[in-house]
């Protein structure tokens, strides 16, 4: 005769449970079980709220990006001279930033679509509402930025006054990596360029690359975000020939990387002056250029908010080519995403 199961939340009380949540694995008396639809109904809610949000975004017109900061800088300082070209950079930068929110919006309706059937159906779990926070957080940070893709380019050979030109890459031609796991806690979404930690609890999860480096320079675009600043993640890389089983435990190879606590790996790769270097500790979004050199086996990142940067050099005889990228996750609601990535040589 199997166990009776007792309400999670009447434990001490003695109450029989009559049903068992697949989301969180706990079980609740009939009370309880209501009670407990609820909440998740509340949460779903919320989540709702802030897709309202994002959504009042698609009708703001504010020409506030970085990008015009830079024209209308460059307009000021040139005068008249360079009117109309700054006037053609400005709807060439409309028509880029209209075509990267048509993108977003048919994004967005998908997961409005979603959040509307699962508020008339009642088929979620808490992996869902973490999965549906992460992507509606990816939209504002499309909405916020533009797009990743749109260069601003001076042209310095023209004299005194310089002329502008405003670039956009093709896509596929920049962001040929790839994520993937084994982690069944790791959901993706954008063509394995996001991944996603949906729980349903909180459990090391490991994501790698499916490119290999083994000559040349690379550099590596990422928007890394952390739930909150509480537990560790980190973005690293790895040797092909280091199996995945043995990346947590005692093993020949070694990670080489950085920890969001600004601890390196491997910890025997750190110098005095590390101790008291601080740069991603206590924050939990970072936008990161990761530089990979391997003809001079070193690796570095950029932090694009605080302008710093980090190096390591890498003892490639513990951590042979060729290489690729290895991220650790932990906590429910952890990201990365990658932007771009392309050979500097």
């Amino acid at each position: 005769m199997s166990a009776i199961a007792f309400c999670t939340l009447c434990e001490n009380k003695g109450v029989s449970g009559i049903f068992r949540c697949e989301g969180c694995s706990q079980t609740f008396c009939l009370q309880h079980t209501n009670e407990h639809r609820q909440y998740l109904t509340h949460q779903l809610k919320e989540i709702m709220l802030e897709n309202e949000a994002i959504f009042k975004c698609f009708n703001d017109n504010e020409q506030s990006s970085l990008l015009f900061d830079q024209i209308n800088q460059w307009e000021k300082d040139s005068i008249v001279k360079i009117q109309q070209t700054a006037q053609n950079a400005r709807l060439q930068i409309q028509q880029f930033s209209q075509v990267q929110k048509e993108q977003t919006k048919e994004k967005f309706s998908q997961i409005n679509k979603q959040l509307e059937e699962a508020l008339q159906t009642q088929k979620y779990l808490e992996r869902d509402l973490y999965r549906w926070k992460i992507l509606l957080e990816q939209l504002q940070y499309d909405l916020c930025m533009i797009s990743p893709l749109i260069i601003f380019h001076q042209d310095h050979s023209q004299g005194l006054i310089n002329n502008i030109f405003i670039l956009k890459k093709d896509q596929q031609s920049i962001l040929n990596e790839k994520l993937i796991s084994s982690s069944t806690e790791i959901y993706f979404d954008d063509k394995h360029h996001v991944a996603m930690h949906c729980g349903p609890c909180r459990a090391p999860a490991h994501v790698t690359g499916t490119q290999e480096y083994s000559s040349g320079q690379h550099q590596i675009r990422l928007f890394i975000s952390k739930s909150t600043d509480e537990f560790i993640l980190s973005f690293n890389i790895m040797s092909k020939l280091m199996p995945m089983s043995t990346v947590s435990s005692d093993s020949q190879y070694l990670t080489y990387g950085w920890q969001s606590n600004d601890c390196i790996n491997p910890f025997h790769c750190s110098l005095a002056s590390d101790k008291h270097f601080q740069d991603l500790r206590g924050k939990t979004k970072f936008h990161i250029k990761l530089f990979m050199d391997c003809d001079q086996q070193k690796i570095s990142y950029f932090n694009e908010k605080t302008k710093q940067t980090r190096e390591i050099n890498v003892d490639i005889q513990k951590c042979p080519l060729p290489w690729k990228l290895l991220f650790y996750l932990y906590d429910i609601g952890d990201s990365v995403r990658l932007l771009s990535s392309c050979p500097l040589s």
